[in-house]
């Protein structure tokens, strides 16, 4: 009995011995460092928005552009935009128009980082600011006249800001031709320099001043102009 406990004691101790030898041996392997992202930028787009283009020149009532850029640092896309607006409209006993320009900046996270092409589902933000006239001209009726007169009020130099999240599409088509859309919730307008006879009615680039929040929607045609190539997309294996 006490031969037999000998025995598998010292065959234990020298597995355990074994082992150790086996581990010493054995060359041990480098952990390979987590790839870095590349935040230098190697490109820039340039684009409009197709939609006001056929507002402008499928209808009566619009008129303007929009131009849009952005220039990517890895997945994040510092964005500007800049656009004209001007409207024409038909109102009870009258007429309203305006005219002015906006411009929004902001920034966009693309969720799509790992995609060679670098195409893009993205979220983001803006911060809009616009520069507009406005005039609503309108016929008055009373009692004391005989015929109604034509009363005419403005806001001559009226300026705006707002606040914006996006989300959408950006997708390679051909070459540096991109296509894609940009949705948008306009919130807390806010504007100054108002006649006190007339509250600003449709803001350049937001909307409509009452609309708390106000939606927007683009579809955009880009083309994109590299100075550099564009570092490989990493992906972690």
């Amino acid at each position: 009995m006490r031969l037999t406990t000998r025995y598998f004691i010292s065959l234990f101790v020298i597995l355990l011995c074994g082992e150790s030898m086996l581990a010493q041996q054995k060359p041990q392997q480098k952990k390979e460092p987590a790839p870095k992202k590349d935040f230098s930028p190697a490109a820039i787009r340039f684009g409009t928005d197709l939609i006001d283009l056929g507002k402008t020149f499928g209808g009566k009532t619009f008129s303007g552009y929009e131009i849009n850029t952005d220039v990517g640092f890895a997945n994040y896309y510092l964005t500007a935009d800049v656009g004209s607006w001007a409207k024409n409209l038909s109102v009870n006993n009258g007429s309203y128009s305006n005219s002015g320009t906006y411009y929004r900046l902001g920034v966009d996270v693309n969720f799509l980082g790992k995609d060679p092409d670098r195409n893009m589902f993205f979220l983001g933000f803006r911060i809009g600011h616009s520069n507009f006239n406005e005039k609503l001209t309108y016929q008055a009726t009373s009692l004391q006249l005989f015929s109604p007169a034509t009363i005419t009020t403005s806001n001559p130099n009226v300026s705006g800001g707002w606040a914006e999240i996006t989300t959408g599409l950006r997708v390679k088509i051909w070459k540096g031709l991109w296509m894609g859309y940009t949705a948008r919730m306009k919130f807390s307008p806010s504007t100054k320099g108002n006649d006190p006879t007339m509250a600003p009615y449709d803001m350049p680039g937001y909307g409509l001043v009452q609309n708390k929040p106000w939606w927007g929607f683009n579809y955009q045609v880009f083309w994109k102009i590299n100075w550099k190539k564009e570092p490989p997309v990493l992906i972690k294996k």
